[in-house]
């Protein structure tokens, strides 16, 4: 529902917050496209026909599919995730609704040789939720926001940046049967990051780690984060040589 970017929410979906003039679903979509992806899920909540409406069941040749949550303001993505079970019977780009980032970074992601990829970057003061501690070039832990506590070490993770690639088998045999126990046991207040935490750390799920650098992003939760957003990539509707002032 995107409280904290309210009163732009007030009226609008948080995908929907325009960055630069565009939604952020949009430079999503557009990026999705470049990446070769041919059928996007939608999974809508809070105004949800705002989104339907727009952008219909196509764009730019993509096939628009929409996944209903009716209970979005009292569940959490992991409720979301498994709305979308029927869906993922392929290879998969799990993305956050509130991401602006570089369409080559999904082309990277996309071309990985891995199966199963995180992109991360290297952990900042400023940054909060989910963090990976790595092993070489794969998650060796990954370790949610209610688990990190006044003495845990940040020196040497890496954040999440919500952007996910799966394959079909991991998805269909441990991630979706992991997301219908939650359900089940009405674990619905979850991240989707405490079933993929979960499976690292019993070693059924070996999550390779992709740098986000040197391509840009941002996520989009408070006003703050916007206008930082905005600043970020101003520099695509300038000039070519251009610098931002």
């Amino acid at each position: 529902m995107g409280t904290r970017l309210r009163p732009i929410t007030s009226s609008l979906p948080k995908c929907l917050v325009p960055v630069n003039s565009k939604p952020i679903l949009e430079h999503q979509l557009e990026a999705l496209l470049t990446a070769g992806v041919r059928d996007v899920i939608l999974v809508v909540g809070y105004l949800s026909e705002l989104v339907s409406d727009r952008y219909g069941t196509m764009y730019g040749g993509m096939n628009i599919h929409y996944v209903q949550n009716h209970f979005y303001d009292c569940t959490n993505n992991i409720y979301s995730l498994w709305l979308a079970r029927q869906h993922l019977d392929s290879q998969v780009l799990l993305l956050e609704g509130d991401l602006v980032f570089d369409p080559e970074l999904l082309q990277r992601l996309a071309q990985a040789p891995e199966r199963d990829v995180a992109i991360v970057e290297r952990f900042q003061p400023y940054m909060d939720g989910t963090v990976i501690q790595a092993n070489g070039p794969r998650a060796g832990r990954m370790v949610l926001k209610t688990h990190q506590g006044n003495a845990f070490d940040y020196s040497s993770v890496l954040k999440t940046v919500n952007i996910y690639k799966f394959s079909q088998e991991v998805l269909q045999y441990k991630i979706v049967p992991r997301l219908e126990s939650h359900v089940a046991q009405q674990r619905y207040d979850q991240y989707y990051e405490a079933v993929f935490s979960d499976l690292i750390s019993q070693g059924s799920l070996r999550l390779a780690i992709l740098c986000a650098a040197p391509n840009k992003w941002a996520e989009i939760d408070t006003l703050e984060d916007l206008q930082t957003a905005e600043r970020i990539f101003a520099a695509e509707t300038l000039d070519p040589g251009k610098a931002p002032s």
